[in-house]
């Protein structure tokens, strides 16, 4: 796994010529809301994802059915697609803010947390089925097997018949991909539309931090759930264990809230600064760069907690994450006022 790691890059760089022709297609399709709202960057941060989101389904959906189609086309190939699909949904993941039909339609991007693996025992059932499956059909079956988490598993499981009886596996891949590709375009319509314009600044601020502290609230379930009590680590409790691919999606989400936070400077930190709070600007700022600059070189947290010293180092990237949250939810919130609530991450 480790030799397939270490040339994903290379695979990425290389593809990344006729993928950027790809994307400039897909952004025409859709429209910024051109808005005077005090939201508007972070707005404009959230689009741009949302966009960059369809694009790169839409190219894993071309990608596995080339793969199906044809004889010369590598699941290598399909397999660096799956992982950038997976990195450009880590910009979305865990917001629990924005466009109602974008929220709603998350649910089936992704089946997370995974605690009795319903997803290899559905996406067991569903291909043992002798049929060609359709778009609209699995859109009609469980969330597990319509999204990332089942397009993985017929990617990286050995029990995957995608990689034992290809044209087996393609009656359902195929179309489990053309519904992420659906499913992707309904969140960046839903994107067309500035969602917060009828907030007052107050509320926007509130939205705002509410939007940052979703996410990173659900980022750090994805490591503390696999860490579990000290000693004692789940490691198949971890997002994506079967590619070894969870710390560099973490990663992933760790610098989409950086980007969200700074917003091309009219973000977060700038509203703190224009309060002379630059202390706590810039100890948010620094938080979010060192725990990057820090970053585990392995992708894999599976890996990494098959040892001790691994398992420490997930454990320091944790605390670095929750220095990120104590900065932003106790302090931040406190200093603008801002009541942080109840989320969906709470309580699992």
């Amino acid at each position: 796994m480790s030799e397939k790691l270490f040339a994903l890059p290379l695979i990425v760089a290389a593809l990344a010529g006729c993928q950027s022709t790809n994307q400039g297609d897909a952004t025409s399709a859709f429209h910024l809301d051109e808005t005077k709202h005090v939201s508007q960057e972070v707005y404009v941060k959230q689009f741009e994802s949302a966009v960059a989101f369809n694009t790169q389904a839409k190219l894993l959906e071309e990608s596995l059915g080339q793969y199906c189609r044809t004889n010369d086309y590598s699941i290598d190939a399909v397999k660096v697609q799956w992982h950038q699909t997976m990195l450009a949904w880590m910009a979305l993941q865990g917001q629990e803010r924005g466009p109602a039909e974008a929220l709603q339609e998350s649910w089936n991007i992704q089946f997370w947390p995974d605690k009795k693996n319903t997803t290899g025992l559905k996406m067991s059932q569903l291909t043992r089925q002798d049929k060609t499956w359709t778009q609209a059909e699995i859109a009609q079956q469980s969330v597990t097997v319509q999204g990332l988490g089942a397009l993985e598993w017929m990617l990286y499981d050995e029990k995957s018949p995608l990689l034992s009886e290809k044209s087996k596996g393609c009656m359902s891949a195929v179309a489990i991909s053309q519904n992420l590709s659906v499913k992707s375009t309904n969140i960046a319509d839903a994107w067309q539309v500035n969602p917060w314009v009828a907030l007052d600044e107050s509320r926007w601020e509130s939205e705002y931090v509410a939007l940052l502290t979703n996410q990173l609230d659900y980022s750090m379930k994805k490591l503390s759930r696999p860490l579990a009590n000290i000693g004692k680590p789940r490691p198949y409790f971890a997002e994506s264990w079967r590619s070894e691919t969870s710390l560099s999606q973490l990663k992933a989400n760790t610098q989409a809230m950086q980007s969200l936070y700074l917003a091309e400077g009219k973000g977060l930190d700038n509203i703190l600064r224009e309060r002379g709070l630059n202390d706590l600007a810039d100890r948010v700022k620094s938080q979010f760069e060192q725990t990057l600059a820090t970053w585990p070189d392995e992708s894999s947290l599976f890996s990494m907690l098959q040892s001790k010293e691994g398992y420490r180092n997930v454990l320091a990237q944790y605390n670095k994450l929750e220095r990120l949250k104590y900065l932003i939810h106790e302090e931040v919130a406190i200093e603008l006022g801002i009541v942080i609530g109840f989320n969906a991450t709470d309580g699992d």
